[in-house]
């Protein structure tokens, strides 16, 4: 996927799922997490895992996205991004382009 800026991120996720994106998920991770919700209910699996763990300095998140053994990740050093980025991605995935 192309470099995107988060405006555009959340606008395309906008499109792709319509009233159940909240107004800004890529700032903040709870609503993130409702992106997550959303590909869940249409069958998707999600995982988020700190690849920073054991550092009280460093950050890194990866989020997945799989559905029907199609894995889709991203990884970011701030989750909401990483679940906005990996979410349009599978949603991307899904749908045929014109």
């Amino acid at each position: 996927m192309p470099e995107l800026s988060i405006k555009d991120i959340e606008s395309k996720l906008h499109s792709l799922l319509g009233d159940s994106v909240p107004t800004a998920p890529a700032s903040n991770v709870n609503e993130a997490l409702r992106v997550a919700d959303a590909l869940e209910a249409k069958g998707y699996s999600f995982a988020l895992k700190d690849l920073c763990a054991k550092s009280l300095c460093d950050t890194a998140w990866r989020a997945s996205f799989t559905m029907d053994r199609q894995d889709v990740t991203a990884e970011n050093p701030e989750a909401a991004v990483a679940i906005c980025v990996a979410a349009l991605a599978a949603l991307e995935n899904e749908t045929p382009e014109a």
